[in-house]
């Protein structure tokens, strides 16, 4: 059973990226989970676009904003639902923030082009304490909320005129000035740092980036680009539909490539219009052609509080419906979604014998890997009745984690090098005795079990549980990091569960080792 086949590429296709992805767009993406065996599934992930304003009402017929499209102000019970889904079924989900009207000191004023008010931008009437808590939530939430960033006002103004869009000029297909757009990038970190979120203070710029109105100006071979201006700021990862900027030439038929270092994957909208209230996708989940797709702030809110927990509801039975398709997984984050992305379409996976699995990572492009965008491979096999995967082995070594889902074993393999791996598994009536239960966002890279111990290493979310299955119970949990805090831990004899408490302080990740001894 051959999974993804790629035929192998000359050695010359591979020294220009670009190249690379436009010869393989021709042969599309398969990642199609079969009807037995091993599954090398599609991740899916979702974009929330338009957070961050105060005021909800469009004014773009007034030279104004956009914004959410709501009549009224917004305020923290507006993020809740966002969070309370994702707890729900443990994903971080991407939230792209737009800041002006969170700009406490008028920062925003000493750039003319990033509001209808030019200079004479105030915010004052916007300003009390209820920033002050939406900005604590969001951070305190990171584990189910990521912060990325989208504009400062969303358009481009010129003496008080608008055109589309902040980051790139769609109306003469150009780009804006690149010393224009740089200037966008200091006043959102100068709002962000009205709130503390500095690098003095551990915060990390956001690693997560739409272009508004999908207007990004794509030339990866140029010397200035989008990619150029998001990378050199620390941002990894961008979502946008392509087909706003055919001009440009994106690979649209591959579904994303990378621009000076930024991984930018196309993405669309299916049926949820960006002011719509209680809307989710109305296409079938099993048309979609984007991994990513798109939803706006209004999809996720209802018209009144009574009503938010019947939509709640309603979007977690979505992303459930998703985990139990053949086709697809809910990544568990931005990277871990970027990253099994990547692999579905350079990767092959091969089991030729039932249990026995070839890996063949030796066509993953260079600037994947030199980046560091790869993390877990996620394989999956479905269950029957009272099965479970017993046992599985990556060159010999154990999964660094596993999840039981919707009639699936998922199985997350550590970051992949540039070679050929053999997996092995097998399958039983008992589960694995040792895994770290997969239900949280964090990512899994390394897990080595030991008789004295267990060494963890992880890249964690604000605040959250990391379940660990293990017949032995611990004698102590420790962190390597000072800023990957262990607040605490429990253990279950009866369901051989290690419950250990996590707090990392860089809302975009906090990376460190977890010591747990026996």
């Amino acid at each position: 059973m051959m999974i993804n086949v790629f035929p192998r590429l000359p050695k010359l296709l591979r020294v220009s990226t670009l190249l690379l992805l436009l010869l393989f767009g021709a042969f599309g993406c398969s990642g199609e989970r079969d009807g037995g065996g091993i599954i090398f599934p599609r991740a899916f992930a979702i974009a929330i676009d338009d957070l961050g304003w105060n005021e909800g009402s469009n004014i773009s017929a007034e030279d104004g904003p956009y914004r959410a499209g709501l009549r009224r102000n917004m305020d923290v019970r507006d993020y809740r639902p966002i969070v309370e889904v994702g707890r729900a079924v443990g994903v971080r989900f991407q939230g792209l923030f737009v800041l002006a009207e969170m700009d406490r000191e008028n920062v925003v004023a000493t750039l003319a082009t990033a509001t209808q008010a030019g200079a004479k931008f105030d915010n004052t009437a916007n300003i009390d304490d209820s920033q002050i808590e939406t900005m604590n939530y969001v951070k305190d939430n990171a584990a189910y909320l990521e912060f990325g960033i989208h504009g400062v006002g969303h358009e481009h103004w010129e003496n008080g005129k608008p055109t589309r869009a902040e980051w790139y000029d769609m109306e003469n297909d150009q780009p804006w000035p690149e010393e224009d757009n740089r200037e966008h990038i200091k006043v959102f970190k100068a709002i962000m740092a009205q709130y503390g979120w500095t690098p003095e203070n551990g915060q990390s710029f956001p690693e997560s980036f739409v272009s508004c109105a999908h207007a990004y100006y794509w030339n990866p071979e140029g010397s200035y680009s989008t990619g150029k201006l998001m990378r050199d700021s620390g941002v990894k990862y961008a979502n946008i539909n392509f087909r706003s900027i055919m001009e440009a030439n994106p690979p649209l038929e591959f579904g994303g490539g990378f621009d000076h270092g930024l991984l930018v994957i196309n993405r669309r909208q299916y049926g949820n219009n960006w002011y719509e209230l209680t809307s989710l996708p109305s296409e079938p989940i099993a048309s979609f052609k984007t991994d990513i797709i798109e939803s706006h702030w209004p999809n996720w809110l209802a018209q009144d509080d009574f009503l938010q927990p019947r939509l709640n509801q309603r979007w977690i039975d979505f992303f459930h419906e998703v985990q139990a398709t053949r086709v697809r997984y809910l990544a568990k984050n931005t990277e871990q979604f970027s990253s099994q992305w990547l692999y579905t379409r350079f990767a092959t996976v091969t089991e030729k014998k039932r249990g026995e699995v070839d890996i063949d990572n030796t066509n993953m492009p260079d600037e994947a890997c030199q980046e560091n965008f790869l993390g877990n491979m996620v394989l999956a096999v479905a269950l029957r009745e009272g099965e479970h995967v017993s046992r599985a082995r990556l060159d010999g070594e154990p999964v660094v984690a596993y999840l039981e889902e919707a009639g699936f074993g998922y199985i997350y393999l550590p970051p992949l090098k540039k070679r050929r791996y053999k997996f092995k598994y097998e399958m039983g009536e008992e589960a694995m005795p040792t895994y770290v239960n997969h239900t949280g966002t964090y990512n899994i890279y390394t897990f080595q079990p030991s008789p004295e111990g267990l060494v963890i290493d992880l890249e964690t979310y604000g605040t959250q549980v990391m379940e660990v299955k293990t017949s032995k119970k611990p004698s102590a949990v420790r962190s390597s990091n000072p800023h990957l805090k262990v607040l605490g831990h429990e253990y279950d004899q009866a369901s051989k569960i290690l419950r250990v408490s996590l707090y990392g302080r860089d809302m975009q990740g906090e990376r460190g080792i977890i010591n747990i001894a026996f």
